[in-house]
C-alpha cells in the first residue's frame, strides 16, 4: 500500500509540474476572449530544437544552411489546451508554396508544392495566395502532438483571428510559418504587386517577428478533407474553425 500511494503521488507530482500557463499579449485580448491558458506543457524536445535554432544556428547539433540567426522562432510555450487544441507562440515567417508565385520565381526557397494536396485529378497544392495556411515542422511533431496536415487551427495576431489549414510541413528545427493570404487576413501586407487575376506578381519578404499565437484542432481533418477544393476550402475552414472555436471558449 505503501509503495502504492508513492508512485501515485509521485505521479501527481509530475502531472502537476507539467501544468503550465501563457500570458498572451494585451493586444489580442479581445481575439482570445473566454479562452483558458492554464494547460499542460507539451514537446520540450522541440522547444529545445527551437531554441537550439535561434541561439545556435544549429539543427540537434548541425549546422544550417538557412539558421534562424536572422528568422528567430521566438517560440516560448508549447502547450496542449482543453479539449486537446495545440497551441504555440512565435514569430511569422513567409511560405509562397504552393502559389502560382512560387511556380514563376526559379531559385528561390519557396516549393511549387504543398504536403497537402486537394483529393483532385492531378492533386494539386494549395494555393499559398488564395488560402490563408500555417506550416509545421517535420522532425516528428505531428505524430508526437497528435496534429496532422490538413488539420484546421486558428492564428491570433493583436486584435486580429484568422481561421486557416496546416497545408505545409518545413525545417526540423523551425517553427512559426503562414502563407501569403494567411499574412494579409491578419493584416500584414506582403504583396507589392498584383496582376489583373489578383495573383501576387512581388513579393515584400518580410515576416511578423514576434506575438504570433497559433492553434492548431487535432482531428479536423477528417471534416475538411473529404470533397476539398479550391472552391469550397475557405469556407470550411470559416465553419469548421468557428466550430472548433467555441469548443476551446466554452465553460
Amino acid at each position: 500500500m505503501r509503495t502504492f500511494l508513492a508512485i501515485a503521488m509521485l505521479s501527481l507530482s509530475s502531472f502537476a509540474e507539467a501544468q503550465t500557463t501563457f500570458i498572451p499579449p494585451s493586444a489580442a485580448a479581445g481575439a482570445l476572449e473566454g479562452v483558458s491558458f492554464d494547460a499542460q506543457s507539451v514537446g520540450e524536445k522541440f522547444r529545445s530544437r527551437f531554441s537550439e535554432c535561434d541561439t545556435k544556428n544549429t539543427c540537434d547539433g548541425k549546422p544550417m544552411k538557412y539558421g534562424c540567426s536572422s528568422d528567430r522562432n521566438r517560440n516560448s510555450a508549447l502547450l496542449r489546451l482543453k479539449g486537446g487544441a495545440i497551441f504555440y507562440d512565435g514569430k511569422m515567417g513567409l511560405d509562397a508554396d504552393g502559389s502560382p508565385y512560387s511556380q514563376k520565381t526559379p531559385g528561390q526557397t519557396d516549393q511549387p508544392q504543398t504536403s497537402l494536396r486537394y483529393p483532385l485529378p492531378g492533386m494539386p497544392s494549395v494555393n499559398a495566395d488564395r488560402v490563408p495556411f500555417i506550416v509545421i515542422p517535420l522532425g516528428g511533431f505531428d505524430k508526437a502532438l497528435g496534429v496532422q496536415v490538413g488539420d484546421v487551427g486558428a492564428v491570433v495576431y493583436g486584435p486580429k483571428r484568422v481561421f486557416s489549414v496546416v497545408a505545409d510541413q518545413g525545417p526540423v528545427c523551425k517553427i512559426g510559418e503562414g502563407s501569403i493570404q494567411l499574412h494579409e487576413m491578419l493584416g500584414h501586407s506582403v504583396c507589392r504587386e498584383r496582376a489583373s487575376n489578383g495573383d501576387c506578381l512581388k513579393l515584400r519578404n518580410a515576416g511578423i517577428a514576434r506575438d504570433v499565437l497559433y492553434f492548431i484542432f487535432p482531428g479536423t481533418r477528417k471534416e475538411l478533407y473529404p470533397g476539398l477544393t479550391p472552391e469550397n476550402i475557405n469556407a470550411r475552414l470559416e465553419s469548421i474553425g468557428a466550430k472548433a472555436w467555441d469548443e476551446l471558449r466554452s465553460p
